[in-house]
């Protein structure tokens, strides 16, 4: 009997995992209550496995493997309930410039492997020969999938809601010279549908009805920590809202090595440095941004790149631009785009350096 409850325990623990994961791509509140339950359950596990604790470090290899897996499992728990708290409260302001979404995904995949690792473990007790095997595999592909399957989940379902003035706001920079903050963003060259979903990998963020670009909200923070004037590229063509088809545009640009005609043209002559913000397109600089660089005579001035990426970090970016500019350009900075809400405090710690 005592086992048939464990082996439900188990089940419930594993089908509360689950919802955990489904439920952060539909309703924050959701995901939290699935989340209780959750933790509910690891404590009635406990409970139920006191035994544990009693033979810690005890046994043959194979017992305490599994014993280090299940404290492992415990401590990715504790992150995992610390960085929840911390995302669902953002105005309890623990350890600010710790980036917590990207510690409780971390956590989540972690305790995703451990936890399929362990129930594996303990998979001999109820089932052996060609059954084990299929467990094995079937194991295998969850934990493959978890680690491949659950970053992607989170980059192109997660919507990306914002309050841009916290996230905004933060610790300012003694910034010596005449500082313009550009940046080259989808938003200021798309017309979006109102309804647009906002998603870190489709690079947009949305505070409330308003529409943000990943570029755009790090060239914010930059002006905030440095007090620069603020300019956006803007190209004579639009890009497609779809995402996808903007990178069909961006590649035949590539391809013909096209340089998009600029809308607008500013005067430079009254800046010392420019801190120039933009996405990595197809591992290296878009052409857009290209076409504002080969515009202007930028001798004697200092270019600091800021870029936001998908998991590409700075491509061959940087190159490109000590090519084609007669600017000092500075070590970048690199922001996977999952991290700009949290970017505030490291952009701040990045220009105390940027000279």
């Amino acid at each position: 009997m005592a086992k048939r409850n464990r082996k439900f325990i188990d089940a419930v623990l594993l089908t509360l995992f689950f919802a955990s994961l489904l439920t952060t791509f539909f309703s924050k509140n959701l995901h939290a209550l699935a989340g209780v339950f959750f933790l509910f359950a690891v404590w009635i596990h406990n409970v139920a496995n006191q035994n544990f604790y009693r033979t810690l470090g005890k046994g043959n290899t194979s017992r305490k493997f599994n014993q280090i897996c299940i404290m492992l499992f415990g401590t990715s728990i504790i992150l995992l309930t610390v960085s929840g708290v911390v995302l669902f409260f953002p105005n309890v302001k623990f350890f600010p410039n710790v980036n917590w979404l990207s510690i409780h995904l971390g956590a989540a995949i972690s305790s995703f492997g451990l936890m399929i690792i362990h129930l594996l473990m303990n998979a001999s007790r109820y089932v052996r020969g060609g059954k084990l095997f299929l467990a094995t595999i079937f194991s295998i592909a969850l934990i493959t999938a978890g680690v491949f399957g659950l970053p992607y989940l989170d980059r192109w379902y997660h919507k990306v809601e914002v309050n841009r003035a916290e996230i905004v706001d933060g610790e300012k920079v003694q910034f010596g010279g005449k500082i313009l903050t550009v940046y080259f963003s989808r938003v200021t060259n798309t017309d979006f549908p109102q309804d647009v979903d906002a998603v870190s990998g489709a690079s947009i963020m949305r505070d409330g009805e308003e529409i943000f670009g990943n570029a755009q909200m790090i060239a914010m923070m930059v002006q905030d920590a440095t007090g620069s004037d603020l300019l956006a590229i803007k190209t004579s063509k639009k890009y497609p809202a779809s995402y996808s088809e903007t990178t069909k545009v961006a590649r035949e640009e590539f391809s013909n090595d096209e340089l998009p005609a600029l809308d607008f043209r500013t005067k430079l002559d009254a800046y010392d440095k420019i801190i120039l913000v933009y996405p990595l397109w197809w591992g290296t600089l878009p052409k857009p941004v290209e076409s504002f660089v080969k515009a202007y005579d930028m001798r004697g001035k200092i270019l600091i790149p800021i870029v936001t990426h998908g998991g590409g970090g700075i491509g061959d970016s940087v190159e490109v631009l000590k090519k084609i500019t007669d600017a000092k350009v500075t070590e970048p900075l690199d922001i996977y785009s999952s991290d700009i809400s949290s970017a505030r405090q490291n952009i701040s710690n990045f220009l105390s350096n940027a000279d």
